[in-house]
């Protein structure tokens, strides 16, 4: 099993809020194609409230990626805006730390020190190392600081993607399908340590994710995106408010209920 994560002994950022208002985005057509722009989201409004864990969940291709970039200020929305704390996102913000379904690790550089590139630029030697010490044993890596990606399990890899992004202090960490390339029983076990950090450290999250199951156990709401139209832009189907408190059972009943509701809105039989 996985080790418990122990207390965090850094200081922790303060949460953010994060609000999308009326968010659009269009991709420009090809060139040469003659088309016209395709639209993916329009009119997306909802808040990430500090210190909450936020699930996005909708077919595949209705912007939820899109959305989370926009946050990062990885690609700007078309229109309406996207804000921090009452602060635009206008580039790529120092207070957002992203993790993606791969893990991205540098293959020639050492678990630790992957780790160590989410560290703020001008961070003293000595208080890095002591900051990726920290970290690794919150994922539960220490014994394994010294291996190359290739000598770790997948789930291993993923582990130390969260570390790094975690490094960086962020107020808000963006989590785009962190889990969705693991095996059943890795993903079961990294949703747990999400958890387990997220208590140590209780910064924002908004997680993308297409396992239902895995918004509803993780987050304190779901925002859900569905076609308005076929081919048309996504727009928020419902914003569910979990309501349940933590610890979750993965049986417990109203989750069940929820996920037939959850289902439901997207248009997929119980």
């Amino acid at each position: 099993m996985m080790p418990a994560a122990p207390a965090a002994t850094s200081e922790a950022a303060t949460a953010a809020e994060v609000e999308f208002h009326e968010v659009g985005k269009a991709f420009p057509p090809a060139r040469g194609s003659g088309s016209a722009a395709v639209p993916v989201l329009e009119d997306v409004t909802f808040t990430a409230r500090p210190g909450e864990i936020v699930a996005v969940v909708g077919p595949s291709g209705c912007g939820k990626s899109t959305l989370l970039r926009a946050a990062a200020g990885l690609g700007r929305a078309t229109s309406g805006s996207v804000g921090i704390d009452g602060t635009p996102v206008r580039g790529i913000d120092p207070r957002c730390a992203v993790a993606f379904q791969e893990p991205r690790l540098l293959p020639w550089r050492s678990v630790a020190a992957n780790v160590a590139l989410g560290l703020p630029r001008g961070t003293p030697r000595a208080a890095g190392r002591r900051r990726v010490a920290e970290l690794l044993e919150l994922v539960g890596l220490s014994a394994h600081a010294g291996h190359r990606p290739a000598e770790v399990s997948g789930g291993m890899a993923q582990r130390a993607s969260l570390a790094r992004a975690l490094a960086r202090n962020p107020r808000v960490l963006l989590l785009d399908e962190p889990f969705g390339a693991l095996d059943a029983l890795t993903r079961l076990r990294m949703q747990d340590l999400l958890l387990d950090v997220h208590v140590q450290d209780p910064t924002t999250v908004l997680l993308v994710t297409h396992d239902v199951e895995e918004a509803l156990y993780l987050s304190d709401r779901v925002v859900v995106l569905g076609r308005r139209e076929e081919g048309g832009p996504a727009g928020i189907a419902e914003v569910l408010d979990v309501g349940l408190p933590r610890p979750r059972s993965r049986e417990d009943a109203e989750l069940a209920r929820l996920r037939g509701h959850l289902l439901g809105l997207l248009g997929v039989e119980r």
